[in-house]
């Protein structure tokens, strides 16, 4: 079975998109995430220049990282991503719906600001052939507004994006977010938390329970791509190919185990 492992751009943005795609590829790599930095990948300013290079280097995109839905002009922009996400061939946009951190009597707005987007979206959904991954954020009234978006929106044009870091704040915690949505999931960004503000590193080096979340993700028929979406901030693999292998080693276990073909180990 071919594995499907992506990792996200947004891994070390002081390295050049081409570097990046060369250095991923050689890594093992078959996707890449676009992180939200569009100047980095250059995603706005020449696709064709940015599809030449994913051809040379034999990669291909599962997601591109999108814009808040609670900004001004949002949908004006989040069009523009899914236009590119067509040129690219690209099936899925990640899109926050408020800040990270909101207090509790800020739900109904952020959620009421979201559906009103999402009615918008919708056509460009069918129009450009994506679907929208609403992705969990802080654990408390942000992923709150997600939860009661689902439980409204067409599953057919939009899902969850589950961040396994975000979903462990102050962890660890229970996975009842992957038990309620998991079969809602339409993109994952894996990743282990080591304590409150070090996130986003390598699986193994923290202390989440991927078993758990790898027999969620299976049971409930997860068949997307692994996406691994680290950072080099706080990993104790300061190495760029040396991260980037170890990034792809771990992935592979979690493809493995979701895909029924081994146990978790480190």
């Amino acid at each position: 079975m071919k594995k499907n492992i992506s990792i996200s751009t947004c891994f070390n943005y002081d390295i050049p998109i081409e570097e990046q795609l060369d250095i991923i590829a050689k890594s093992g790599f078959k996707y890449i995430s676009l992180g939200s930095n569009t100047n980095h990948s250059g995603l706005f300013e020449d696709v064709k220049k940015l599809k030449s290079l994913l051809k040379k280097y034999d990669l291909s995109i599962d997601t591109i990282h999108g814009c808040r839905t609670d900004i001004d002009d949002s949908v004006r922009m989040l069009k523009k991503f899914a236009c590119a996400a067509k040129e690219l061939e690209v099936s899925a946009i990640v899109v926050h719906p408020c800040q990270f951190y909101i207090e509790d009597n800020m739900v109904d707005e952020k959620l009421f600001k979201l559906l009103n987007v999402c009615d918008d979206l919708k056509p460009i959904a069918k129009e450009y052939n994506v679907k929208f991954a609403i992705e969990n954020l802080h654990p408390k009234a942000s992923t709150e507004v997600v939860k009661r978006a689902l439980n409204k929106l067409d599953r057919e044009v939009f899902g969850l994006c589950y961040d396994s870091s975000h979903d462990q704040v102050d962890g660890p915690r229970d996975f009842n977010l992957l038990e309620e949505f998991g079969d809602r999931v339409i993109a994952v960004h894996l990743s282990d938390r080591i304590k409150e503000f070090v996130d986003h590193v390598v699986p193994g080096e923290g202390f989440i329970d991927f078993e758990i979340i790898c027999n969620l993700l299976k049971r409930k028929g997860y068949s997307n791509s692994i996406l691994m979406e680290v950072s080099k901030e706080h990993t104790i693999f300061k190495d760029d190919i040396k991260f980037l292998e170890e990034t792809y080693r771990m992935g592979c276990i979690i493809f493995d185990k979701v895909n029924a073909r081994s146990s978790w180990r480190r």
